[in-house]
């Protein structure tokens, strides 16, 4: 998204936006704390698109047609200067949890004039001091309204609609102006939350209605599950001259989520093995029947060595090749 100052808003909005979206069907407003709480428990968790990026690798379309490929966190936090339901935003790209691209807090209310919940989303003064809050949400408690930047006009209004929320934009109340373009940039913002799914794009046009970024289809997210497990890899397998090739030697503290995310195996001596494990819900196409799939990868190529499979419910998985061995199971409550 394009970084420019926002005239009204003195700071870039979290763009979240779904291009693709049927009519609306039955809506309803939201009536008391219980729907809000009931939508805060859909929001929360961590969220990632592996597989809508996957599947157009294998439709062959090319590499800078593909869609980000995007992990979101969304963990409720104590920041009592600023709201009572106020959620530590943090997005990053590829995989990489230090290539983040966007950090905010977002604090939810019920709206009853406007028959909705209303998302305020604010950005970081500095960004740099909050970088780790989601593993020490302790650094947010002291935030004061002084330490964002408020972003009006950008709000977005969710309601439930059938059995999933759709989350709107005012119309042209949110833009910035491009001084490249000399003319104002209008963004527009549509989501979808259902318990287990976030469908997010990002949208802009011009003041004549021309579309200036932004995709045909949503970025599909999926919500992560957490599983932790072990693996161990024979000696030999990495180290063929090693004096004792046959041994085994255990990887532990092994921490997955199930969409797409890939570990290097590493001894605990701090031995490279040359080995990986990912953990991916795919749908393959000669079934067109969804899986959990453990996969051992040459790390140096990404090249898939072997893999398991389960069903994508499924509470454990595990791995047994003689050489190399894992096992995982399903964290009670995905952190």
């Amino acid at each position: 998204m394009n970084t420019e100052t926002f005239r009204n808003a003195g700071a870039p909005a979290a763009v979240l936006a779904l291009l693709a979206f049927a009519p609306l069907g039955h809506s309803q407003a939201p009536r008391s704390a219980a729907d809000l709480d009931h939508f805060l428990g859909w929001f929360a968790g961590e969220y990632d698109n592996n597989e809508q990026v996957w599947q157009q690798a294998v439709d062959g379309v090319a590499p800078e047609d593909r869609h980000e490929h995007i992990h979101h966190i969304f963990l409720p936090v104590s920041v009592p200067a600023i709201g009572e339901h106020t959620f530590f935003i943090k997005q990053y790209m590829d995989g990489d949890y230090e290539n983040v691209y966007r950090q905010r807090l977002y604090d939810f209310s019920v709206n009853a004039e406007r028959g909705a919940i209303e998302l305020a989303i604010h950005s970081f003064a500095d960004e740099a001091a909050y970088r780790y809050a989601d593993r020490d949400p302790s650094v947010l408690a002291g935030i004061a309204p002084g330490d964002l930047r408020s972003i009006p006009g950008c709000n977005v209004y969710w309601r439930f609609v059938d059995d999933h929320y759709v989350g709107e934009m005012e119309d042209k109340a949110c833009f910035y102006y491009s001084s490249n373009l000399g003319k104002n940039v209008y963004i527009t913002d549509t989501l979808t939350l259902t318990a287990d799914e976030i469908r997010i794009g990002d949208t802009a046009y011009d003041e004549d209605g021309n579309r200036l970024f932004g995709r045909d289809e949503p970025h599909v997210n999926r919500k992560a599950r957490y599983f932790e497990g072990w693996a161990a890899v024979r000696r030999g397998a990495f180290d063929p001259g090693a004096a004792e090739p046959d041994e085994m030697l255990l990887v532990s503290g092994l921490r997955l989520h199930t969409e797409g995310q890939i570990v290097p195996l590493m001894t605990e001596a701090g031995d490279a093995t040359g080995f990986s494990l990912e953990l991916a819900r795919l749908t393959y196409q000669n079934t067109q029947v969804a899986v959990l799939k453990l996969g051992v990868l040459e790390t140096a190529t990404g090249d898939t060595v072997a893999y398991s499979w389960a069903d994508p419910d499924a509470g454990r998985i595990g791995i047994n090749l003689g050489w190399m061995q894992a096992g995982f199971t399903a964290e009670a409550q995905s952190r």
